[in-house]
């Protein structure tokens, strides 16, 4: 490893060897201290086995990579993520079409992130596209050159400092569901999203891996509990789901009602072998005719988690929902305030006994404030 300046360039050279090959190349700086720091980095990277000659992404380009992490990684994921990462790589070839993996740096990961941003919906053109789904596509997009990084395709990660966009900001705010709403709410919805709703509000089920695609032979009625099989989003997920006596008649009630050749228990109107796909527009347009601010529909789990948190100590409530860890209900719990108000209340009692502590905090002067008589005695 050398640096000198050729004959007719003003930029300081470097040579190093890789693989028993000599390689030269500019620095594209007329610092000698400079280059001397660009000659030590290479070294190390060298030393390191960070650094190729002849990278497989310099003859490989976005597209390719996307068909072999479909075949390589994708084929491998549940069906719903299969569908998603379809729908991400389409986005994500668009941008970055035929451009070869070197060429790719985390400049071009950000002008796509702002890009994408700015995009309209393809069903409502009004409204851009969420920081949500972005980040979505740049976690694809990050996992597909991790995937291409352990090929030793390219030498590093470019997506993988890109910043994500906040999405709290964008989530509804998370609110409890009054008994009265609940009235309404089931009184105009179609018979169907009445009993779907009733059976996660009662269950705290995920509205579609738990819910909407639940057979007749996962439902026990005998015994009153569900029974959960097929893809799951944890091992806890697979425990039993006891039913409420409430439950249970709502449930006998509908398979009463409907045709015996379905296997579920809320068919698709299109093909009864298959379970109903999507409910967002009919649980948007009741909430409107029931006079409900829009919330989405995964909430009722939250609403669930809340009310049996007023009855339940945390051991029945992580059972009940089915989670790894008895510190995830914080995030479902809803609506504590009347409840916070209440202990709030029992501990002023008890550390104040009666005493008027008022006086302490009256923000008024003392000439203001009203006389009071005091007796001589």
């Amino acid at each position: 490893m050398g640096l000198y300046r050729r004959k007719r360039s003003r930029f300081w050279w470097i040579s190093y060897t890789v693989e028993g090959v000599q390689k030269f190349q500019s620095t594209k700086t007329t610092s000698k201290e400079l280059a001397r720091k660009i000659l030590k980095k290479r070294e190390g990277e060298i030393a390191l086995g960070l650094f190729r000659a002849g990278w497989a992404g310099d003859r490989m380009n976005f597209r390719q990579l996307t068909e072999e992490f479909a075949r390589s990684h994708t084929s491998t994921l549940s069906i719903k993520s299969q569908r998603n990462h379809r729908i991400f790589m389409k986005n994500l070839q668009a941008f970055f079409g035929k451009r070869r993996l070197t060429a790719i740096n985390q400049q071009m990961v950000e002008e796509y992130r702002d890009y994408r941003r700015q995009q309209p919906l393809k069903w409502h053109p009004e409204r851009i596209t969420k920081g949500a789904t972005v980040n979505r596509e740049l976690e694809c997009l990050q996992c597909m050159f991790q995937f291409a990084v352990r090929r030793r395709y390219i030498p590093e990660n470019p997506a993988s400092g890109v910043r994500h966009f906040d999405e709290r900001r964008e989530r509804p705010i998370k609110r409890m569901l009054t008994v009265e709403e609940e009235q309404r709410i089931l009184g105009a919805a179609p018979p169907y999203l009445r009993v779907g709703i009733f059976l996660l509000a009662q269950t705290g089920g995920r509205t579609y891996s738990e819910g909407l695609s639940l057979r007749w032979d996962q439902v026990d009625l005998d015994n009153a509990v569900i029974h959960l099989s097929g893809e799951l989003k944890t091992e806890a997920s697979a425990q039993p789901v006891p039913l409420t006596s409430l439950a249970c008649q709502v449930l006998r009630r509908w398979k009463a009602e409907l045709p015996p050749t379905s296997p579920y228990v809320f068919p698709s109107p299109g093909n009864p072998l298959k379970p109903i796909g999507s409910v967002k527009r009919a649980w948007r347009t009741t909430l409107k005719k029931a006079g409900v601010e829009y919330f989405p529909i995964i909430n009722l789990r939250h609403v669930f988690c809340t009310r049996l948190s007023w009855v339940a100590p945390d051991t029945v409530i992580q059972r009940a929902m089915r989670h790894s860890s008895p510190e995830t209900k914080q995030r479902y719990q809803l609506g504590m305030v009347e409840q916070v108000r209440k202990n709030m209340e029992k501990a002023n009692r008890r550390v104040y006994r009666a005493r008027n502590v008022l006086h302490f905090y009256d923000t008024r002067s003392a000439a203001e404030q009203p006389e009071t008589k005091t007796s001589c005695k």
